[in-house]
């Protein structure tokens, strides 16, 4: 954890010195945890859009391959199938481990996240800090509650809208789509106890992620 915490500090430093000035223009701490993120997401930006195209990339190649491993897949069997969807693989050019592309998104907001994480967490200003319907940043949201059971919305709904992103870009894969819906379940086991804080800020960066696939789709459709 100490390594961990060696390697986020540049990060998390940076993200502090950006909260606090956006929280001293704009008087408001839940506002300068979405403005912080959105300044994250901006300066992300470049790294992103070359992602992207890389998945682009890889979806392409995909789908050019799709017939003739769909062929051997139906008409063979065993040592056969395996070699001739290899051969499918050395023609292209291709390696299934180049199907993880369709995370780089994902991992590259990772040190990010876990930046947010380190800052937010047990930050003594949040403790009390109402931003909406949150009562308290410090602790986690509970803005539901069925009798004794109270819900963290929150985590919940950053996990749909990531979800919903996923399912709405056209260049994921449907392998790359259930791969991305087995890592959101797990981060949100993880995060669903965090404070309100954390769980704003990493709402606020799907929220980011959703807009700019909503335009990009808007864009083919045009």
């Amino acid at each position: 954890m100490d390594t961990l915490e060696v390697l986020l500090y540049p990060i998390v430093v940076a993200m502090g010195f950006v909260f606090e000035m956006l929280h001293g223009a704009l008087g408001s701490y839940g506002l300068a945890i979405i403005g912080t993120s959105a300044v994250v997401r901006l300066v992300m930006y470049p790294i992103i859009k070359a992602s992207l195209r890389l998945e682009e990339k890889e979806r392409r190649t995909q789908l050019a391959m799709a017939p003739a491993i769909a062929s051997a897949t139906a008409t063979l069997s065993g040592r056969a199938r395996f070699e001739a969807i290899d051969a499918v693989y050395q023609t292209h050019g291709y390696h299934p481990i180049k199907s993880l592309i369709t995370l780089v998104p994902l991992l590259l907001q990772i040190p990010f996240l876990l930046g947010a994480l380190h800052l937010f967490v047990d930050y003594p200003a949040l403790v009390a800090a109402k931003f909406l319907i949150i009562d308290d940043l410090s602790k986690p949201d509970q803005l539901v509650r069925l009798g004794t059971l109270a819900i963290n919305v929150l985590p919940i709904a950053l996990a749909a809208i990531a979800v919903l992103d996923s399912a709405l870009n056209r260049n994921a894969t449907r392998q790359a789509r259930w791969r991305f819906l087995v890592v959101t379940a797990v981060l949100l086991v993880l995060i669903y106890p965090l404070p309100a804080a954390v769980c704003l800020y990493w709402l606020t960066s799907n929220v980011w992620s959703l807009a700019r696939t909503l335009v990009a789709r808007a864009k083919v459709a045009v």
